[in-house]
């Protein structure tokens, strides 16, 4: 096998595929990166036991063939290589290729291409086209909800609904218009999501195509193609957790709340809680929180109450990540009681719902 390519698109392909591997790969094998040469196209692929991801670039190909070599070494000194262009040169004999870039000549071993597995084959039974920008909005408006909790699996991944010519992310509740013809349901890995966010990075509009077959999904974006498995199990029904209806809503500048919630948090922690109360009044929020290592804080804001006064305590975590990711200049708080689902609001993207738990404190 002998190529020639540009080293900043040889690069990038790496550096997006090598996020399929594994930091503890499940065999030797999955530790390395698989190259394709043909039809002046060369194809790279990177895999473990849930994800795998392939990326393809022009390239000169003066003879065709394929190695694996080691991820870690290989994208290291591709990041640092000083010459435009790249050459490589496999010799079989010797299990190694040459590197050869501007003045630059390095030799790496190879691995076994025998063992490496042929990357996943699709003929999806099910799918969907989206926009970019459309799917970029969903991710980053959900992903945050997300468990890392590999023991719940069910909890790492977002829910998505294709139903009544609208798409549904559940991690949080979002909703939009989808054309489409029939009806899906899939629990995506926040893991897929991440790296379909990641790939999204084009100035021009692009198209993300979804396909489904059995328990994968297969995504399609430019030259990239990502290949994993869906979450198995059923998601709990998140329409349940909603409250139909609520008695007090309060109406909020949300960087206000957000910065209130930040400062004031900082005066209670316990390992990865950091209790904050919220006392909601007529036309004010007061958050405030004490922990006697540290001291007490206490920070009020305006707003405009629907209905009773009401004390409710959160974790400040979830309210921060919420408040962090609304665009919008106000929102509005619902509530029904101090231990009920409490639902938070963007005034002009009302079709965003996310409900947070309060926990239970004394006041």
């Amino acid at each position: 096998m002998i190529f020639t390519c540009k080293t900043t698109n040889l690069n990038k392909a790496i550096q997006t595929v090598q996020r399929a591997i594994s930091s503890k790969p499940s065999t030797p094998i999955f530790s390395g990166i698989h190259l394709i040469a043909d039809n002046n196209i060369l194809e790279i692929q990177a895999m473990d036991l849930n994800m795998a991801i392939a990326c393809s670039i022009e390239a000169e190909i003066q003879e065709k063939g394929e190695i694996v070599v080691s991820a870690k070494h290989f994208s290291e000194l591709m990041r640092k290589l000083p010459g435009e262009n790249v050459t490589i040169v496999k010799n079989k004999e010797e299990k190694t290729i040459n590197v050869q870039s501007d003045k630059s000549d390095f030799q790496l071993l190879l691995m076994n291409e025998d063992d490496y597995p042929k990357f996943p084959e699709f003929n999806a039974d099910k799918q969907i086209v989206l926009e970019d920008e459309k799917i970029k909005e969903l991710i980053k408006k959900t992903i945050f909800a997300c468990s890392t909790d590999e023991a719940r699996p069910l909890f790492t991944g977002i829910l998505v609904e294709l139903q009544d010519g609208k798409i549904t992310f559940v991690g949080t509740n979002k909703t939009m218009e989808q054309e489409s013809s029939e009806a899906m349901s899939m629990i995506i890995p926040s893991r897929v999501l991440s790296e379909i966010a990641r790939n999204l990075t084009s100035e021009l509009p692009q198209e993300v195509k979804l396909s489904l077959l059995n328990n994968q999904i297969m995504v399609q974006i430019d030259k990239v193609v990502i290949v994993s498995r869906l979450i198995e199990g059923k998601f709990p029904d998140y329409r349940r957790v909603i409250p139909p209806a609520f008695n007090i809503k309060t109406l909020f500048n949300v960087k206000e709340l957000a910065g209130a919630v930040e400062r004031v948090a900082l005066y209670y922690s316990d390992g990865d809680y950091s209790i904050i109360k919220v006392s909601v009044g007529n036309n004010e929020i007061v958050v405030s929180s004490s922990s006697p290592d540290v001291g007490k804080g206490r920070e009020v804001i305006e707003c405009q109450t629907q209905g009773e006064t009401i004390n409710v305590a959160f974790n400040s975590k979830y309210i921060i990540d919420i408040l962090k990711n609304l665009t919008d200049e106000q929102a509005t708080m619902e509530l029904n009681t101090s231990l009920s689902p409490v639902c938070i609001k963007p005034i002009a993207e009302s079709n965003y719902i996310y409900i947070v738990t309060p926990v239970r404190v004394v006041f």
